[in-house]
């Protein structure tokens, strides 16, 4: 269902839908110790509306209801594969970034985990992933890989997806080094997005459930509070995101599985 849907129709009108959060940013302060802005929960959803405003528009409800429907449509992933490595690659990452860490001199122990607390803000993940990515994989990306393949794609989702978390991260003390990280990161981590994408077999889940996965991973890995904006761990973080995104690049020669396995709803 994805002729006659416009990408840039789509980013610019969560441009209008964000505006009006940035410029209210200031007054909506953060929450708790894990010092999230108020404004990147309310943010999350602005793909989420667009996609669904713009999807009503051209294809009537059964626009809407599809892409809610295979945010959460977990029999969508149709490869093993594709699940192993939605699965394991989040906490791979950040064990990694620990592991990392440890060797540099850092004295960054592992988060003590608390089962009650990690479940639910699983939910909460899952719930600002799908926000996020029923627009920016389930509805932008099926036609910007079809003109510009994934690469191209992933370079054009991470670009706006990148700049809509500048605001938040400024309120709570990023530096402009940890800026630089996370436009590396934007990329590396889009870069993976299309490839699982594509492994999975379109799965606009698998999206959801790897994006919610990242999260959840960096807290019950990393000390969560202030650890996003130190620059040792964006950095650390971020290459390794940038080592995994380079390596399926090459493995794949850039085709990132779209030729041979991409199935575009």
């Amino acid at each position: 269902m994805t002729a006659g849907r416009s990408p840039l129709a789509f980013f610019l009108l969560v441009l209008v839908l964000a505006a009006p959060v940035w410029a209210m940013g200031g007054w909506l302060g953060v929450i708790g110790a894990l010092r999230v802005p108020t404004s990147d929960l309310i943010l999350a959803f602005t793909p989420m509306v667009a996609a669904l405003v713009l999807a009503g528009w051209r294809e009537g409800w059964a626009g809407p209801a599809s892409l809610l429907r295979s945010a959460f449509d977990i029999t969508s992933v149709r490869r093993g594969r594709g699940w192993a490595a939605t699965l394991l690659l989040p906490p791979l990452i950040y064990l990694t970034t620990w592991g990392l860490l440890r060797q540099l001199g850092s004295d960054a122990p592992i988060a003590d985990p608390n089962g009650l607390r990690l479940l639910l803000l699983f939910g909460l993940f899952l719930l600002l992933a799908a926000g996020e990515e029923v627009g920016w994989m389930g509805y932008a990306f099926g036609p910007l890989q079809q003109r510009w393949g994934p690469v191209g794609a992933s370079v054009l989702i991470a670009i706006p997806w990148w700049i809509g978390h500048l605001p938040s991260m400024r309120a709570v003390g990023a530096t402009a080094s940890d800026i630089a990280w996370w436009l590396l990161g934007a990329f590396g981590l889009r870069i993976i997005m299309a490839w699982l994408y594509n492994r999975t077999g379109a799965s606009l889940f698998a999206m959801v459930l790897f994006h919610a996965l990242l999260n959840l991973s960096r807290i019950a890995i990393v000390p969560a509070v202030g650890a996003h904006y130190v620059s040792a761990y964006q950095a650390t973080s971020y290459v390794a995101v940038a080592a995994v995104a380079a390596g399926l690049l090459w493995f794949t020669r850039g085709r990132l599985g779209a030729a041979s396995e991409a199935r575009l709803p």
